[in-house]
């Protein structure tokens, strides 16, 4: 794997300047050096044609379109318009010193109704959730809305040659939008002059590793033979006991705690053995996860003010290549992002990853025996195989639309389903709906009893338990619980599991929080939170790969509340909950492993991390942050999907 690495970087190095931009339309970029005496500073030039924007009524609101974008601001309770995104790759490190923006002469036009907001991601049934809401800052200041033409965020990981990356994404504004006046201008051109330095040195890293076992000291012995298993594959694989990493073995600790120590152990691995993977082998506690106090709902009904995440073991760079500590105020509080909404971001967050991770979350050694023996087999035999060219998927109506006003009719879960399904071509799909009443939990284990390459699960869980509803009746069905799984027997026919609902992947659930809720609520706990079910020993997604004898290769999904969009608030005649949250996020899995052949789960799952960052409001929306942050892999990063051809 290293000489592809090798021969990848150099690739990458001599084009870097020459394809600076993917997915080109209209869009025209010249480069050039502007300052002789200083070689890394240069400029871009990138150009971007409109045709004029067209209104299409929706309600009480109306949308605004305009065929040459591709993509809306979708900012919660700020108004919906279009733009183009477009995201420029530059070394590890650029500088972006100056952006000028020009543009062509521009035009007004009078609107008779408001333009909608965008709308809240749902995680629950509960119709108080989704208003449309009008962000009053925006909606009752006379000015327009964006501020500029343009508007750009940076972000540092890996690209798609797993080249550590900056990544500048711009935002052209062809609309711009005054609610008091209710009208808009717009432009036909916009040109961006970007002026950036690019470091004097670029960050190159002798070759020693591919992966790095991060593991619970205790489960060392029992990996031993997973690591001669990647280094048949060409991985070179290195096993760290964390006790290693606290006592400086390889590189001098750093860190306020474990969890930073352990964030600078893979800086100091990336740094001096150039990895590209991380495993990290145990359980939260084990293996400590670091929360992050992330907060979209304080007081309310679904109140979370922190959940476990592992993209902060996977975030290491800024833009800049500076150490991402999520904790940019030096007060301990990690990730922050107090409510409420309009309340900015208090830490700054990359999140961008910049190393690939995956967690076996085992509590017990037999399980880490089980995942290995697992892993093994499934990158020796599941290669040409008939049982992996079948994807099954389960889904209802997650949400039932007429109940929150909205004229769409949506199964979301479907929906998701069914683009999950396009793209994957070439695979044999099995539908598991309630509209066809064909989901159950008789169906759901027969169907995987016959093996499957992808499993794809998509509406509300928790912890132990994951349904959808019936759209006629509104009933929950195909309830599939963590108990339902000692019936799977597919021993050797492993799926990737991807599951779209709240808390399925909360790794950090124990019996103790029953205690811990009794003290802290009395015997009101058995009121609510009880039901919550964070006191089963562990989660359904890692219940579902831990399974021996059969279940799950891989999963992915959310460990605390996840958010579903619902209707079609842009008006384009596509369900918004496969354009933005979950949906998305979920279904851009299966478009990067089948359309753009990127086939190691961790890059796979990373990438699909990196597209939301660059696609999505991130750091201003703490919803689209939660989107990101709140999914978890648990399986082998360096898993090749499919198994190896031997």
């Amino acid at each position: 794997m290293k000489k592809n690495k090798i021969l990848t970087i150099v690739v990458t190095i001599l084009f870097l300047q020459l394809v600076l931009i993917s997915g080109i339309t209209a869009v025209e970029i010249q480069e050039d050096n502007i300052m002789k005496d200083q070689p890394n500073i240069k400029s871009i030039e990138v150009i971007q044609h409109f045709s004029a924007p067209f209104v299409k009524d929706n309600e009480g609101y109306i949308n605004i379109h305009v065929e040459e974008t591709n993509s809306f601001i979708s900012n919660v309770g700020e108004p919906i318009l279009p733009i183009y995104l477009q995201t420029i790759e530059f070394p590890l490190g650029t500088r972006i010193l100056e952006i000028e923006c020009t543009y062509s002469s521009v035009e007004d036009m009078k609107l008779a109704k408001k333009i909608i907001p965008s709308s809240k991601p749902i995680p629950w049934d509960d119709e108080m959730l989704i208003e449309t809401e009008e962000n009053n800052e925006i909606y009752n200041a006379n000015q327009f809305y964006p501020m500029d033409w343009f508007s750009c965020r940076l972000g540092g990981g890996l690209n798609k040659n797993n080249i550590r990356t900056t990544f500048l994404t711009l935002q052209f504004n062809p609309v711009r939008y005054n609610p008091v006046e209710g009208n808009i201008q717009f432009v036909e051109d916009i040109k961006l002059e970007i002026i950036y330095e690019e470091p004097t040195v670029q960050l190159t890293f002798q070759d020693e590793y591919d992966l790095v076992i991060i593991t619970y000291d205790r489960f060392a012995p029992l990996l031993n033979s997973l690591v001669k298993h990647k280094e048949n594959y060409n991985i070179q694989t290195k096993l760290v006991k964390l006790k290693d990493i606290y006592n400086s073995v390889y590189f001098p600790v750093q860190g306020r705690d474990e969890q930073e120590q352990i964030k600078y152990f893979i800086k100091d691995a990336i740094e001096n053995w150039n990895i590209t993977y991380i495993m990290l082998v145990g359980n939260f506690r084990k293996v400590p996860t670091r929360y992050t106090h992330l907060e979209t709902d304080t007081g309310g009904h679904y109140e979370e003010l922190k959940f476990p995440t592992d993209l902060y073991y996977s975030d290491i760079y800024d833009s800049e290549g500076n150490f991402s500590s999520w904790d940019t105020n030096n007060n301990e509080i990690y990730g922050e992002w107090p409510y409420p909404q309009s309340h900015p971001m208090e830490d700054d967050l990359d999140l961008y990853p910049d190393v690939y991770v995956g967690r076996l979350a085992c509590m017990f050694g037999f399980e880490v025996i089980t995942m290995v023996g697992k892993i093994k087999d499934y990158e020796k035999n599941a290669y040409g195989s008939d049982w992996f060219n079948n994807v099954v998927v389960c889904g209802g109506d997650t949400f039932e639309d007429a109940q929150y006003g909205l004229p769409t009719d949506y199964y979301e879960g479907e929906e998701a389903n069914e683009q999950a399904i396009n793209f994957l071509t070439g695979f044999t799909p099995t539908r598991l709906w309630a509209s066809q009443k064909t989901i159950s939990t008789e169906n759901i284990t027969n169907t995987l009893n016959n093996g499957a390459g992808f499993l794809y699960m998509v509406g509300h869980g928790n912890p132990s338990l994951w349904s959808t509803h019936d759209p006629d009746t509104g009933a929950w069905v195909g309830d599939y619980e963590n108990k339902d799984m000692f019936s799977l027997k597919n021993k050797g026919k492993y799926p990737i599991l991807m599951v779209g609902g709240c808390h399925n992947s909360q790794y950090d659930v124990t019996p103790w929080n029953i205690i811990k809720g009794i003290l802290e609520e009395g015997l009101k706990y058995f009121d609510f939170s009880y039901y919550f079910n964070d006191w089963v020993p562990e989660c359904w997604s890692w219940v579902f790969v831990k399974k021996y004898g059969g279940a799950c290769i891989a999963s992915i999904g959310s460990s605390g509340y996840g958010g579903v969009t619902i209707g079609d608030y842009n008006n384009n005649s596509i369900p918004d909950c496969v354009e933005g949250a979950d949906g998305w996020f979920e279904t851009q899995f299966f478009r990067l492993y089948r359309e753009e052949n990127i086939d190691m789960l961790g890059a796979t799952y990373a990438q699909v991390c990196a597209d939301y960052c660059s696609n999505f409001p991130v750091y201003t929306d703490r919803y689209d942050s939660k989107i990101v942050q709140t999914h978890v892999l648990f399986g082998d990063p360096t898993l090749k999907i499919g198994g190896y051809q031997t």
